[in-house]
């Protein structure tokens, strides 16, 4: 059995799903290793939490716009969350990813939490 301090320095397989919740009030947006891995992100940071602001930062510029639009309208209107951009890494790695989200609200209607997965498409375009 792994403690948590051992899975911390684990890494998923780079075909690995991204997995993510995002607390909206703190505005943190607390991922696994798989995502900080597709972001190009310091995988204890993305583990302890980050600012959605530090993912947008890495999407592709041509694609933030209508990334950020999309999260926006389905914290703000409850549907699912679909889109395919690039993400670009530290090292300026461009992969094209998939995300699926959802915002969740708390009894009175308040968006209050999101959840989702990014998953690579490399694997499927190679």
């Amino acid at each position: 059995m792994h403690s948590m301090r051992d899975s911390d320095s684990y890494a998923e397989p780079d075909c690995e799903a991204g997995i993510y919740t995002w607390c909206l009030e703190d505005d943190i947006l607390y991922g696994d290793t798989a995502l900080a891995a597709l972001f190009g992100l310091d995988p204890a940071a993305t583990l302890r939490g980050l600012s959605v602001t530090d993912y947008i930062a890495r999407v592709h510029p041509d694609d933030q716009g209508k990334v950020a639009q999309l999260i926006r309208e389905a914290v703000e209107d409850g549907r699912p969350y679909r889109a395919k951009y690039r993400v670009v890494n530290a090292s300026g790695l461009i992969r094209p990813v998939m995300a699926f989200g959802r915002c969740f609200r708390d009894r009175t209607g308040i968006p209050v939490h999101y959840a989702g997965i990014v998953h690579s498409l490399d694997h499927l375009l190679s």
